[in-house]
């Protein structure tokens, strides 16, 4: 009881701090109100007796049913003894799951609530906070599958973060009561997969974690590369028929530095090479991002609006174009030319992500800032899939162990059932 009302003592001192500290401490009252809040619900969730069957899955930020989460749903769910759960921010998630006879909840809800306070195991694709309410899983064990193996810093090692700003706080007592407002994110226990050991190396930084709770279990998602399913028939046949390239760009600052598409494009000079090459140029861009791609244009199809899930876009893609999206690191599985239109890289790595590694070591592909040059590298990849060849398995195998080149569901799994749940 001692410990407990030192905890809250804590709690309460942090609110005051935070008050003390800022400036105007009116206009952001309520947010501090609210992070006060919930860290003592996060600390409280800690108390709630956890059902040891029981496993709450999550991801895409809270919107979507697809990623390596999805994968391990629905593998795990065939186990009678398991009580597996999807939680979801997304009102239409819910009701697709529900229609499926699979068991799924909005996060506020009242059962959404009860699953995620006595869950044992959370199962996430990004932060417990992006896919769940992180209130109810202090007392959790996390098991973060991520998003994504590529090159921008996040979390605890982005400078722009909030979690990097406190860990780094010169002020000892700062730091000492933001740090609680960090832990919000993570569970009582927290685990991280990663698939190499050069991205392992750089995990424990980024996501808060021992070294020994980086798991080198690759990424389930991938899977789809390797087998024929059900699933491939959601790809339309014209996609599927055609030789596609895929133009798969990054956020840049959450959208808030995006250059409009039909500024860094020349949609009649593309459509022509298209057309006279027998391609389609699609374009998927991030959830972030912004712009209107010409509809006039034959050979030029933005598909950002459709619910296709990314993996299989890029299964059934014959070239991928992008910039500074992760997207590449698993296309490298598939052994196809990749190109790097990197228009804006100077840029953006001043105002939007900071990279793990140099941009030029680890982009098996041209690397292009301007449209002609990028027309000219397009056509060479079209004629040539074989350039850049040794170059892209030199990069897979810097994010990829051998490994985890290959089909990894039941693997993790197994890991999951024997060292997470007994």
């Amino acid at each position: 009881m001692n410990g407990k009302l030192i905890d809250y003592i804590q709690i309460i001192l942090l609110l005051l701090i935070l008050l003390s500290v800022n400036h105007k401490p009116l206009k952001k009252l309520k947010l501090i109100a609210k992070r006060a809040l919930v860290v003592s619900l996060h600390f409280c969730s800690r108390a709630i007796p956890k059902k040891r069957n029981l496993i709450v899955f999550g991801g895409e930020n809270g919107r979507g049913f697809r990623g390596n989460t999805k994968y391990l749903f629905l593998e795990m769910r065939k186990k009678p003894q398991l009580d597996c759960v999807w939680i979801s921010k997304n009102d239409q998630v819910v009701a697709q799951l529900n229609k499926q006879g699979y068991q799924a909840y909005k996060h506020h809800s009242p059962k959404g609530v009860y699953y995620q306070l006595r869950a044992k195991l959370v199962i996430h694709s990004h932060s417990i906070n992006d896919d769940f309410s992180k209130s109810f899983l202090g007392g959790a064990i996390s098991y973060n599958t991520w998003h994504g193996v590529g090159l921008k810093k996040v979390w605890g090692a982005n400078k722009k973060t909030f979690s990097y700003k406190i860990l780094h706080e010169k002020s000892w007592l700062k730091r000492y009561f933001g740090t609680f407002v960090v832990k919000t994110n993570q569970a009582k226990t927290n685990y991280v997969v990663s698939t190499s050991e050069a991205v392992s190396s750089y995990y424990p930084e980024t996501f808060l974690v021992p070294e020994s709770h980086v798991l080198q279990l690759g990424q389930v998602r991938n899977d789809v590369f390797f087998k024929e399913t059900e699933e491939d028939l959601l790809i339309p046949e014209w996609i599927r028929q055609r030789k596609v390239i895929m133009y798969m760009p990054t956020h840049r600052n959450f959208g808030k530095l995006e250059t409009d598409i039909n500024l860094v494009f020349d949609f009649q000079k593309l459509n022509q090479l298209c057309a006279e090459k027998g391609y389609i140029f699609l374009v998927k861009r991030h959830m972030y991002s912004s712009g209107q791609v010409p509809s006039i244009y034959e050979n030029i199809i933005d598909i950002s609006e459709e619910d296709y899930d990314p993996q299989l876009l890029l299964k059934y893609s014959d070239i991928l174009l992008t910039d500074y999206s992760s997207c590449y690191t698993d296309y490298l599985l598939l052994d196809r030319p990749v190109l790097f239109y990197s228009y804006d890289l100077t840029l953006y790595l001043q105002k939007s992500n900071q990279m793990y590694f140099n941009y030029f070591d680890v982009t098996p592909g041209p690397k292009v800032n301007d449209f002609s040059n990028l027309l000219k590298e397009l056509k060479g990849a079209m004629e040539d899939p074989t350039s850049y060849k040794e170059d892209r398995e030199r990069v897979l195998n810097i994010f990829y162990a051998k490994e985890n080149q290959g089909e990894v569901l039941q693997k993790q799994v197994h890991y999951i059932e024997e060292h997470l749940l007994k």
